[in-house]
């Protein structure tokens, strides 16, 4: 197996010092005549040499890469967003690296320790959990965004995402002005600030018009098709579901299918995030519609604009709008 072109070696092809060619991938080549540079650089070339960022990074104390973790990978809004910031990233030559936390405390800790390993210039956390690891991380850094799930009390750090309260509001008043009866929401875990604040945006939105049976479940299909399973075997009458996100509600419509249950004349079906699957797959489902796209920008230009010291918490609060199909 060839080996990779080292310093030494685009040194001695252009007949100069390693530190002449350390000093120009350094951005110091203010003192190298253009001639030397010219060198430099065609020898780079045909070498096909790329300086190590890690080396780079541990003279700078920071590299160019940002370290972003989500909660799922198979989740397609989360990789809407994620695909958002890696597009945003590049127009400021960063590079971002991908890493699945899984819902799972310990691996984000992990994965943690590797980001601050690689000298991330910053750590975006798609939904992050309340660990000690992580507060202490947050109280030595200021170059940790969260998304989508806010910080917990008494981190100070920058979010971006969507008013989920108002979110949730503005389905529970939909569905009371619908008159539509025997809700149900079938919600996040309430320990996932986002959870629960649709949840209580929409018992709130709904007010008066009736009570609403409540069912914690994983942001997965799978737990949306074990839930609609169970729901349909009990119930006799049309239900009206609101569900945490998308990818629960394809789980409910398949077990609804199942059951010979005609949506929405049977059931009321709403979800959470549109993902860009519902325009090919699931073009009759109504949603909450998130900007997936406009996440990235507003990532980015929190990392470019990040002063040293982050004394006050910036957050960025992207619209949304309920997009209405033939679900509800």
């Amino acid at each position: 197996m060839t080996k990779p072109p080292t310093v030494r070696d685009v040194a001695r092809l252009s007949g100069v010092s390693t530190a002449t060619v350390s000093r120009y991938f350094g951005g110091k080549a203010d003192a190298i005549t253009p001639k030397t540079l010219e060198r430099v650089k065609k020898a780079a070339e045909e070498l096909g040499y790329t300086p190590s960022e890690i080396g780079r990074s541990l003279r700078l104390a920071r590299s160019r890469v940002v370290v972003m973790m989500v909660p799922d990978a198979t989740n397609h809004f989360t990789a809407d967003v994620a695909a958002s910031v890696e597009n945003a990233l590049k127009e400021f030559g960063l590079s971002m690296v991908l890493a699945n936390a899984s819902e799972n405390a310990e691996q984000q800790d992990r994965l943690l320790a590797d980001a601050q390993g690689l000298r991330a210039i910053a750590i975006v956390l798609q939904g992050a959990i309340d660990t000690p690891r992580l507060r202490d991380v947050c109280d030595r850094q200021n170059n940790v965004i969260f998304v989508n799930r806010l910080p917990a009390e008494g981190i100070s750090a920058p979010y971006v995402g969507v008013d989920n309260y108002a979110a949730g509001f503005a389905v529970g008043e939909y569905f009371a002005k619908r008159e539509y009866r025997n809700c149900v929401a079938i919600h996040g875990p309430r320990n996932y600030s986002g959870s629960a604040e649709r949840l209580e945006g929409f018992i709130d939105g709904y007010g008066s018009a009736g009570p609403i049976r409540q069912v914690e479940s994983p942001y997965t299909m799978e737990a949306g098709y074990e839930h609609g399973r169970r729901l349909f075997a009990e119930e006799g009458v049309k239900l009206s579901i609101f569900c945490g996100n998308d990818m629960i509600a394809y789980g409910v419509h398949r077990a609804a299918m199942e059951a010979g249950l005609r949506v929405p004349d049977d059931i009321v079906l709403m979800g959470f995030d549109d993902n860009r699957l519902n325009d090919w797959l699931a073009p009759w489902l109504s949603t909450v519609s998130v900007p997936a796209a406009d996440f990235g920008p507003a990532i980015a230009r929190l990392i470019d604009g990040r002063p040293e010291s982050n004394s006050s918490a910036e957050k960025i609060i992207l619209p949304f709008k309920i997009k209405l199909r033939n679900s509800a």
